[in-house]
């Protein structure tokens, strides 16, 4: 469980990095489209840190108690 919360963390590192990317990179593709990608990359980061936050924490909980 405490590898798949990490993995999670790491997904949502990934998923942030690419809405830094696309919110200055937004001059290549259609700015509306690139709105969209930046909001959805934005929520899965989001999704996945707190997934993954709970995981780690209940594997580490589980662990101690």
């Amino acid at each position: 469980m405490l590898i798949i919360g990490i993995l999670c963390l790491l997904v949502a590192v990934i998923s942030y990095l690419r809405y830094v990317n696309e919110k200055q990179n937004n001059t290549n593709k259609n700015k509306e489209d690139s709105k969209n990608e930046a909001k959805w990359q934005r929520s899965l980061a989001i999704i996945f840190l707190i997934l993954g936050l709970i995981l780690v924490i209940y594997a580490i909980a589980l662990h101690r108690f």
